[in-house]
């Protein structure tokens, strides 16, 4: 069957109670219990309340789930709102995404707009234009966007940190939050951090660059290279800092 039969003969597949079925092309698929798809899901819209577990990659252009939505493959879409845990075994890529629990992704992620609030793990980093996180963050790769924005609550680490604007704070209600989930002290660890406008808190990295660097409290920052203005917080602590802007005499 070519893409124009295929968009043409879509069906909707309509999952109650425990159940399974096959993968495919659909409209719609809604799914409330608990659900298992043998192959690959490739839909317009995606409604999930409950569990489901495919047997392969999920493509939607709206997914809408709250529960747990695993795939052994891929997970490709528009706008997603999740609430519950995620589980993608390939990569994640999505224009809008607000993902609200665990989430676990095997490989990447890459797309426009990222929020995730709980707690995330992705192993060969982001590529985004705008990535957003209050919670925790474990990848091995590189979070490299436009605009990074990290609430942290409990202990982060990244391999790379670039970006225009990039932006490292505790979550004011970490210490509440601490008390319902054993997240740990808010802090980043990070290789490298690099970005146009930099402002860092309770943050441990190797060295940061930047044009406008900003290291407020709780920091141990063994390098600082700046272009253009460097400011630090005397509650932490700098091993040496560089002005890498051009002289000019």
């Amino acid at each position: 069957m070519d893409d124009h039969n295929q968009e043409m003969n879509r069906s909707n597949l309509k999952i109650v109670g425990d159940s399974g079925s096959n993968g495919g092309f659909f409209d719609k698929v809604s799914i409330v219990g608990d659900a298992e798809i043998n192959g690959d899901v490739d839909c317009r819209t995606f409604k999930c309340t409950g569990t489901v577990k495919i047997d392969g990659s999920l493509k939607s252009d709206q997914l809408k789930a709250t529960g747990d939505v695993t795939t052994s493959g891929s997970l490709q879409g528009g706008e997603m709102n999740l609430t519950g845990n995620l589980n993608i075994s390939g990569s994640l890529t999505a224009t809008k995404t607000r993902l609200n629990g665990d989430v676990h992704i095997g490989e990447g992620i890459s797309g426009d707009e990222i929020g995730i609030f709980g707690s995330c793990t992705v192993k060969n980093g982001c590529q985004v234009e705008y990535f957003r996180l209050k919670g925790a963050l474990q990848t091995e790769g590189m979070i490299n966007a436009e605009r990074v924005e990290m609430r942290l609550v409990g202990s982060s680490h990244a391999m790379e940190i670039v970006g225009g604007d990039i932006r490292v704070e505790p979550l004011p209600a970490w210490k509440w939050i601490s008390m319902l989930k054993p997240w740990g002290t808010p802090d980043l660890k990070a290789e490298l951090i690099e970005g146009d406008t930099v402002y860092l808190e309770h943050t441990v990295a190797d060295v940061v660059r930047g044009g406008n660097v900003t290291i407020g409290p709780g920091c141990r920052i063994r390098r600082v290279e700046y272009r253009d203005h460097f400011r630090y917080d005397k509650q932490s602590e700098i091993a040496e800092s560089q002005h890498i802007g051009e002289n000019r005499n």
